[in-house]
């Protein structure tokens, strides 16, 4: 697969920004488990937009069951449009 470039992260990281319906999602796994994967498929010129979503390790908490869950729902879609490329 090819890494995504600067432009597709800051999209995807805006898109991720503006589905939070709760509060605590920034530090939920369903988040942060997207987070990870993007950081992972971004190149290394856009790793620097992934800082403000550092999360200190005590402060993560797991799923609360949303539903719908945007957040997770965004990283399905995600998986989904990677895994057909």
């Amino acid at each position: 697969m090819t890494k995504l470039m600067r432009t597709q992260v800051e999209a995807l990281l805006k898109e991720a920004d503006e589905s939070f319906p709760l509060g605590v999602c920034p530090t939920c796994e369903c988040f942060l488990g997207d987070m990870a994967q993007l950081r992972v498929d971004s190149d290394t010129d856009s790793r620097d937009l992934f800082t403000p979503y550092k999360v200190d390790r005590s402060l993560i908490h797991g799923c609360l069951g949303c539903d719908p869950c945007p957040p997770g729902d965004l990283y399905a879609v995600y998986q989904r449009k990677k895994k057909s490329n």
